[in-house]
């Protein structure tokens, strides 16, 4: 079996590159070498692992695994592996060498071939968000983490999709990458990015996709009231000074929280910004919602008449697929 290759794909890869050591993976240099013709036997693929396993402290994948494979021919039917068929060049540094003839497609062409077969934009912009944000749920892990490095960002998705245009799922995810951001710090936080970003034809706010995590660098006023030199906005229209924040239950919970928020919400105005906070009950709330989008739209002087015969129905599609209440 020393002459064995295994090309992981899709969810496996992002499984893979979330619980593998950086260090120890290496992208692959030049033109993508040919994929195997056929998919690992249950013995190779469990020799795989157990070398994935020596090379990585605790990494973790789920059944079934996903593999890229060069030809249809020698499909193998089994409930540990899932094959995919990939002929299309590929441009750019796609895989990374994880462990001796064991390959993982990089995030980017993951997403790639995640979007090929996903039916709904809004659950692939989530996909997206996750991948290019700092917490990980079973979508891109195999469990639910925050504080975690990305595993990707925006703009190198534009560009894996402007240089693979011919890859089955490029288009697609090029077209919900308009709506993309970076650094995205939690789902609900993703969640109320996409309700207040998206344009009111697709159900959202229309209010333009915020930055996201947006760090603001205290002046010495700010300073000298919050005892910080920097504020990270959760929300955030840097050009309008407005920061929107998800005030979670876990994050700003107990007094000293409460006096912590307050100081940074005195300093941010001392410096010109306008701060509004949105609780998690007035996220799965659409009166509310649309309460806090009326003042944000006026904040950044967008128009306020529609016209949209249903939209009302469009905004409570968008909440449906976002698994949001409407209060």
């Amino acid at each position: 079996m020393a002459g064995i290759r295994v090309y992981f794909s899709h969810r496996t890869s992002l499984q893979l590159l979330r619980t593998s050591s950086p260090t120890k993976r290496a992208p692959l240099q030049g033109p993508s070498r040919a994929l195997p013709d056929r998919a690992p036997s249950a013995a190779e693929l469990a020799e795989i692992v157990e070398r994935l396993g020596a090379a990585h402290h605790g990494i973790r994948i789920d059944q079934p695994v996903h593999v890229l494979v060069g030809t249809a021919a020698h499909r193998r039917l089994a409930p540990d592996c899932r094959e995919h068929v990939c002929a299309a060049p590929l441009a750019g540094r796609e895989f990374y060498r994880l462990a001796e003839g064991a390959f993982s497609a990089g995030a980017a062409l993951a997403l790639v071939q995640i979007a090929m077969d996903e039916k709904s934009p809004i659950a692939l912009l989530e996909l997206v968000y996750e991948a290019c944000g700092t917490y990980q749920t079973r979508r891109t892990g195999v469990e639910s983490v925050y504080d975690v490095p990305p595993l990707a960002c925006v703009d190198d998705l534009r560009a894996f999709v402007a240089r693979n245009p011919s890859l089955a799922g490029a288009g697609k995810l090029g077209r919900v990458l308009r709506y993309a951001a970076d650094r995205s710090a939690s789902p609900r936080e993703t969640k109320q990015a996409l309700v207040l970003g998206l344009p009111l034809r697709q159900g959202g706010e229309g209010l333009g996709i915020p930055r996201m995590n947006f760090v603001v660098r205290a002046s010495p006023a700010a300073r000298a009231i919050a005892g910080r030199s920097s504020f990270r906005c959760d929300l955030c229209w840097p050009e309008a000074k407005l920061d929107v924040e998800y005030q979670s239950c876990f994050a700003h919970e107990g007094e000293a929280s409460r006096l912590r928020d307050s100081r940074r919400t005195n300093a941010l105005m001392a410096m010109g910004w306008t701060v509004v906070g949105v609780t998690n009950d007035e996220l799965d709330s659409l009166a509310a919602t649309e309460t806090i989008a009326r003042t944000i739209r006026r904040h950044l002087g967008k128009r306020s008449q529609f016209r949209i015969d249903d939209l009302h129905a469009r905004k409570l599609k968008l909440r449906r697929q976002l698994g949001l209440g409407v209060g």
